[in-house]
């Protein structure tokens, strides 16, 4: 006799797998927030790695400020541009070297732009290297967190050749998750600084002591607290499409650099002078109040300018992570700082000359924070720190962890077609009809491009790529 499920069987059934769907949710969610998280401390991973390369090839790190000078309009760079432009070649990003430093003809205009081209906020869409961010700079913390806009059509090429965009393609794409370290300083941080004003270079041998400072090269050497005390880098949010307000900057603080605390107070209350540009808005600027951090206020404070405009600002870490941010220290490991830090007393101002500041050659005012930003300033920092959760990345164990765990490749490379003329870094989403090969590059445009027009070795690379995903999504749970 056949049994027939009752109303009842069906009801326990519904709740068991309503049970179960519960359970098995957070359980999902966390692994998709630590693979964001771990892909996050890669990427600072790989900017680490490049600037090692950088420092063996140059013997010193680059500037924060850097590029060239001369002329006054926006078609020079002014001396403006940020560290992460001069390691472009040491992040797998050599055509978009090649562009920048070489004098370039923009393809929408005509218009010609000298060597290292214009300065880092000249229009985008016309000057394209500035437009031309790669994955390697944001984080998949901050990326998803943008809002839903209406989905449109992809843009579809048979080239490497990037297309010329829409105006409003272009934007986001100039965004940067990752700033570097100026240290525990306080007053006119972002300056650029004049090697001839011997006031000047006072001020700055007392108060720069962070691994990157206005336009002046730092070598390992002069890491007097050793490169495993150092903090080289770490995070920022960017505004993005949901205009993100972590990301505004209050501007016209007075006493700030004697105060720093006057920060929070003005991002708490009813602040209304906000500056017009966002803090990782462009990827090539090196604008300390951009592209910088300091540590004076905790992880996940705000970013301020004084009175004195973007020379004079407290910049702060900031991630959409759990309750903290990640660090590249300078030897190389990435470590996840808490917000809850020792950050000293923010009251306090920084070391700098004059007799307002805390003297120069002080420990830092800002406590285990501020010592970790301070190159040679001595300070002892406890060990082992609890405060300092390493983070166990880099991009060969990435790789390999990647291929053990089954996660689908989405792996970033160059890619070249057969008369080498082309150049394009991309994702392969698959191979159609054995065929032709579909790309995917930072700006979301489609490249179907046929397999025989490209390399051979990137032929080859296509299809074991391909394989390997085809593998990782058939592989049994």
């Amino acid at each position: 006799m056949k049994s027939k499920l009752t109303l009842t069987d069906l009801i326990i059934v519904g709740v068991v797998a309503s049970v179960g769907f519960s359970l098995l949710l957070p359980t999902i969610l966390r692994q998709r927030a630590a693979a964001r998280n771990f892909q996050c401390a890669t990427n600072l991973k790989t900017l680490g790695l490049a600037m090692h390369n950088y420092h063996a090839a140059f013997r010193q790190l680059p500037p924060g400020l850097g590029g060239t000078v001369g002329g006054e309009d926006n078609t020079s760079n002014q001396g403006r541009l940020g560290p992460t432009v001069a390691l472009t070649p040491f992040l797998d990003e050599q055509a978009l070297w090649e562009k920048i430093a070489n004098p370039y003809v923009s393809p929408k205009t005509g218009k010609q732009f000298p060597a290292m081209g214009p300065a880092p906020w000249y229009d985008s869409t016309e000057y394209t290297p500035w437009s031309s961010v790669f994955s390697t700079l944001r984080c998949p913390d901050d990326t998803k967190k943008q809002v839903e806009v209406p989905e449109r059509e992809p843009i579809v090429v048979t080239t490497l050749a990037m297309p010329e965009l829409p105006r409003g393609m272009i934007g986001s794409t100039t965004l940067c998750n990752y700033v570097f370290c100026y240290g525990d300083g306080t007053y006119l941080m972002g300056e650029m600084i004049d090697v001839n004003d011997a006031d000047v270079v006072r001020r700055v041998r007392a108060g720069m002591r962070g691994a990157f400072c206005g336009n002046q090269q730092m070598k390992f050497r002069d890491f007097l607290d050793g490169l495993s005390n150092t903090i080289a880098m770490s995070e920022t949010i960017t505004p993005g499409e949901n205009d993100a307000k972590e990301s505004h900057i209050a501007q016209g603080i007075k006493g700030l650099s004697l105060n720093p605390s006057l920060c929070l107070e003005a991002h708490d209350g009813e602040h209304a002078d906000w500056w017009n540009v966002r803090r990782g808005s462009r990827w090539a600027d090196g604008a300390l109040a951009i592209s910088g951090f300091q540590t004076v206020l905790p992880p996940n404070s705000p970013t301020c300018l004084s009175d004195l405009g973007m020379e004079d600002p407290i910049a702060s870490a900031s991630s959409r992570h759990v309750d903290g941010v990640h660090a590249l220290m300078l030897d190389g490991r990435v470590v996840y700082i808490s917000d809850s830090i020792d950050c000293g007393d923010s009251t306090q101002p920084g070391v700098s000359t004059g007799e307002d500041y805390a003297l120069p050659g002080s420990q830092s005012p800002y406590g285990v924070w501020g010592a970790l930003g301070t190159r040679a300033s001595r300070e002892v920092l406890p060990n082992p720190n609890p405060d300092l959760a390493p983070v166990e990345t880099g991009p060969v164990g990435n790789q390999r962890r990647r291929a053990q765990e089954g996660i689908p490749g989405n792996s970033w490379a160059t890619w070249t077609d057969r008369d080498g003329k082309h150049h394009l870094k991309a994702k392969i989403n698959r191979i159609i009809d054995r065929e032709t090969v579909e790309l995917e590059d930072s700006k979301g445009i489609l490249h179907r491009v046929p397999l025989n027009t490209l390399s051979d070795r990137h032929i080859i690379m296509a299809v074991m790529l391909h394989e390997s995903q085809l593998e990782a999504v058939s592989k049994p749970e």
